[in-house]
C-alpha cells in the first residue's frame, strides 16, 4: 500500500471519509485499551509507530538488537510477518522460508538473530521463551511493530516517528494514517524517536512533552554500497516512503536516471523482474534497491534470481544523536522487567 496524498492534509476527501474513520477509531480504541493478558518471562521492548506506512521501525529494531548484543544479550526478534502467509508462531529459517511465507522484515531480522513470526503476539512470546530456554538466543524480546496490540505486556515501548510524515492530517484510517486516536496512543508510549528532518514532528514532540514523554532524534544514514558516486542507476523499491530511499541515493551521489515504484511490501513477479532488467539494460544503468526489496527477489524464479544478483543493495543504518540511547532503552526495559 502507498500512502494516499490526502493523508497529508485535511482536504475534501479526508472529510468525506471522516465518519468511517470515527467508527474505525472507536473500534480500534476499544481494542487498544484492553488489558494485557500475558507477561513474558523475558523483558519485552517494542518498537512501534502511530501511523500506517514506513516510519523506520525495522532499522531501529536492528540498531537496538546490535546494542543488545554489544552488552552480551542474544535478542530474539518478534514480528507479525506482514506480507507472508504463515500465521505462526514459528521460528524463521532463512534457508527454507521465503518472503511469501514470512514476509520481508522477518527474513531481514533472521539474518541477525532468532526471529519469531506470530500474528498472535502472546503465542510468539511463548515460543521466544522456548527458544531462549534451548540456548538459541535470550535475554530480551525485541518486537518489530505491535504497539497497538494490547495482549502482550511490553516493558518498554518506543514509537518511531517520521519527521516528514509525523501524524499526517491527524485523522484515523481510512481518512488519515493514524492507526488509533492520537492522544491514547501518545499516553501509552514510553518514548518517541523522531527520524530524519521535517516540519511536522515538533507539534507531536510538544504534545509528548506535555504528557511527560521523552523524545529523541535519529537519522537513517547510508551504509555499505559498492557503487561509486556519479554512477547512473535505475532505482526500484516497494516501501512505504520511496523518498527516503531516493534521499539515501542522493547522499551517496548516485545519479538516479530512472526509477520504478511499487506498493509497500510488494510481492514481485517474474514479469516485473524481467521488466526491471530490460529497462536497466536498455539504458545501460546499474540497478539499485533496498535490503527489504532484495529479500523479496530470492527464490522468485529465474528472472528474480538474476535481478537479485545484479541489483546493488543500498544499506541504511539507524544512527541516534545520543549514541548511548539504545543501550539505555534496553537497560530501562530490564529494570521494568525486574520490578514486575
Amino acid at each position: 500500500m502507498k500512502a494516499p496524498g490526502f493523508w497529508k492534509e485535511r482536504g475534501m476527501l479526508a472529510w468525506l471519509l471522516y465518519p468511517v474513520s470515527f467508527l474505525y477509531g472507536r473500534i480500534s480504541l476499544s481494542r487498544f485499551n484492553k488489558p494485557a493478558r500475558y507477561k513474558a518471562h523475558l523483558p519485552v521492548l517494542c518498537v512501534g509507530n502511530l501511523v500506517a506506512g514506513g516510519a523506520g521501525k525495522t532499522p531501529m529494531v536492528i540498531a537496538i538488537g546490535a546494542a543488545a548484543r554489544a552488552i552480551g544479550l542474544s535478542p530474539i526478534f518478534l514480528t507479525r510477518g506482514y506480507g507472508g502467509t504463515e500465521g505462526g508462531p514459528l521460528k524463521v529459517d532463512p534457508k527454507t522460508h521465503r518472503v511469501r511465507d514470512v514476509g520481508d522484515e522477518a527474513l531481514l531480522l533472521a539474518r541477525i538473530g532468532p526471529t519469531i513470526v506470530a500474528r498472535d503476539r502472546v503465542g510468539g512470546a511463548k515460543l521466544a521463551e522456548d527458544v531462549a530456554s534451548s540456548g538459541d538466543g535470550g535475554g530480551i524480546i525485541i518486537m518489530d511493530d505491535g504497539f497497538q496490540n494490547p495482549y502482550l505486556y511490553k516493558d518498554l515501548t518506543l514509537v518511531a516517528v517520521d519527521a516528514q510524515q509525523s501524524i499526517g492530517n491527524g485523522f484515523v484510517l481510512p481518512a488519515g494514517p493514524l492507526r488509533a486516536p492520537l492522544l491514547p496512543q501518545v499516553r501509552r508510549a514510553d518514548q518517541f524517536i523522531v527520524i530524519g528532518e521535517g516540519e511536522r514532528a515538533p507539534r507531536l514532540r510538544q504534545l509528548a512533552a506535555k504528557l511527560g514523554k521523552a523524545s529523541n532524534h535519529a537519522s537513517l544514514r547510508p551504509g555499505k554500497c559498492n557503487l561509486l558516486g556519479g554512477t547512473h542507476v535505475l532505482a526500484f523499491c516497494g516501501i512505504g516512503r520511496p523518498e527516503k530511499f531516493y534521499h539515501t541515493l542522493d547522499e551517496l551521489e548516485l545519479e538516479r536516471v530512472d526509477q520504478m515504484e511499487f506498493a509497500d511490501h510488494h510481492p514481485y513477479t517474474e514479469a516485473e523482474a524481467e521488466a526491471i532488467l530490460k529497462r536497466a539494460k536498455d539504458q545501460n544503468l546499474s540497478i539499485v534497491t533496498t535490503a527489504k526489496d532484495h529479500v523479496r527477489l530470492v527464490g522468485l524464479g529465474k528472472a528474480g534470481d538474476k535481478l537479485a544478483r545484479k541489483a546493488h543493495v543500498v544499506e541504511v543504518n539507524m544512527v541516534f544523536d545520543d549514541r548511548a540511547f539504545p543501550r539505555r532503552a534496553i537497560e530501562q526495559a530490564q529494570r521494568k522487567f525486574s520490578r514486575r
